[in-house]
């Protein structure tokens, strides 16, 4: 039953953080064209996962140092 469990939590985080990272890009790009651009569309565009990715890493490697 544990087991179960587990990949239920694991299936979802692993849907989950992608969306996240989606998430994050559109909003950093969202104020990077100072809200010029709607967010609907800025949301559908390629590059939100690179760039909320890039954004992780640069705040882990922030952190580290």
């Amino acid at each position: 039953m544990g087991e179960v469990i587990l990949e239920i939590i694991a299936e979802s985080f692993y849907e989950i953080i992608p969306n996240i990272i989606k998430l994050l890009g559109a909003s950093i790009r969202y104020c990077f064209f100072l809200g010029k651009k709607n967010f609907k569309i800025v949301f559908k565009e390629e590059w939100n996962k690179r760039v909320g990715f890039l954004t992780i890493v640069i705040v882990i490697g922030l952190i580290i140092w």
